[in-house]
């Protein structure tokens, strides 16, 4: 049975066969950051309690929250730009994109920090009624600006097919850090706080920037270029990329910041673990979009609309025979799955189930939403992502106040079904095939 896989790679095209070779790559080390992600959520549950989890949980999604949205739409348009131009061998293109992306992200990003920062005492008393997160906010208001670089670090290492670097600079690094750290927190601290936590979370975020920046910087002919600061048509797609980014975010990560208006500290903990353990589900999309994204855009723009055709529906359907036996075990075992979080969290295996089945249907409809960005269709997701964005936030608050946490997870799972669904019509529409065939 080896022999016959080993012979079928052999006789793959070299594109499809770096394809999977890059894919094993991206998938083994993203297997190592789900698993560290999911292992720092448990530490995090364990080591700080129900109380004080719920607010690190409510900071760390605060600061994913505005870092990504501090990117300004510059991870897409990296990923599509930088893809283009690394495989046309163009290093200037490559850097004055590079350097774009820096120039207008940090000064947002150390901004939006600053604002959070001074806010953080009216945020957790007037908006989250909840005193005793003043100091959590601040620890995690100074992450925000290296929450964006360790993103936009990343980004370029995908975009230039650097897998293993990438995923280094982004989840894996910041986690394999703070991890060990966190669970040597209650032998030096009696009661371990939300605050401590959220301070060796920022420690790590430094450092991954700085390793990102060297990751990068130790290619030769990789710098800084600032020739060309007017780039029409980054500056052009970099609005639309934006919203996409924005309104995306509103799905996974705002909806936490939702629950931190209705509910308790206890139960923002919850509703954080379900949805972080039902993201693992959608693993497999993660792992195939961070390989397959720079490739939808070069075939795209080589006119090879045949071969975008069959790998879209490859990686769809690497996807869904990945994901359908974790699905599985979340539907037969979900409050075994959430008691590893600690007792208490095993009454939100329901939780779990709800988001595990809009994380499917995620799965399911294939990685829609990169084909149509990086195909330059980044109007159409903007729109859908838009209306499912806003459907979502609106779907929260409604179902929330009335159903609690319970509500939230039906509203972010029905958020992210409509935005796939409607992508997925939209890719049969703008390039004539199903993801799904």
């Amino acid at each position: 049975m080896l022999s016959a896989l080993i012979n079928r790679v052999q006789s793959m095209t070299p594109d499809r066969r770096q394809f999977f070779v890059h894919a094993a790559l991206a998938a083994l080390f993203r297997v190592f950051a789900a698993g560290a992600a999911f292992l720092l959520s448990v530490a995090a549950a364990r080591v700080l309690g129900a109380e004080q989890s719920g607010l690190f949980f409510l900071g760390l999604s605060l600061a994913t929250l505005l870092g990504t949205l501090c990117l300004l739409g510059m991870d897409n348009a990296i990923l599509r730009f930088i893809g283009q131009s690394h495989v046309s061998g163009d290093n200037e293109h490559t850097n004055q994109v590079f350097t774009n992306a820096y120039a207008a992200v940090v000064p947002v990003a150390v901004l939006s920090g600053a604002i959070v920062y001074f806010c953080a005492p009216w945020l957790a008393n007037a908006v989250f009624h909840k005193p005793e997160a003043t100091e959590t906010l601040r620890y995690f208001a100074a992450a925000i600006p290296f929450v964006s670089l360790f993103f936009l670090n990343g980004y370029a290492l995908q975009a230039t097919r650097k897998v293993i670097a990438s995923v280094c600079s982004m989840q894996l690094g910041v986690t394999i850090l703070a991890l060990p750290a966190l669970l040597y927190l209650p032998y030096i601290q009696t009661t371990p706080l939300a605050s401590t936590a959220a301070m060796i979370y920022v420690l790590a975020s430094v450092l991954v920037v700085i390793a990102g920046l060297w990751l990068w910087f130790n290619v030769p002919a990789h710098g800084i270029n600032t020739s060309n600061l007017r780039m029409p048509e980054l500056w052009e797609a970099a609005p639309n990329l934006w919203l996409i980014s924005a309104t995306g975010q509103a799905i996974p990560w705002a909806s936490v910041v939702v629950v931190g208006f209705f509910a308790s500290s206890e139960e923002i903990a919850f509703f954080s673990a379900a949805q972080r353990t039902s993201l693992l589900i959608s693993f497999m999309l993660m792992v195939v979009n961070f390989v397959a994204a720079p490739r939808f855009s070069a075939l795209y723009k080589a006119g090879e609309l045949g071969q975008l055709k069959r790998l879209a529906q490859l990686s769809t359907r690497m996807m869904i025979g990945f994901s359908l036996p974790i699905l599985l075990a979340v539907l037969i075992w979900p409050a075994a799955i959430m008691s590893l979080f600690g007792d208490a969290f095993s009454q939100s295996g329901q939780l779990l189930v709800i988001l595990a089945i809009g994380q499917t249907i995620n799965v399911m409809t294939g990685s829609v939403g990169f084909l149509l960005t990086m195909c330059g269709y980044e109007k159409d997701m903007r729109n859908i992502t838009v209306f499912a964005g806003v459907l979502t936030v609106t779907m929260m608050v409604v179902f929330t106040s009335i159903w609690g946490i319970l509500g939230a997870a039906i509203a972010v799972s029905l958020g992210v079904s409509t935005q796939n669904l409607l992508a997925l019509h939209k890719v049969k529409k703008r390039l004539g095939f199903w993801p799904i065939g």
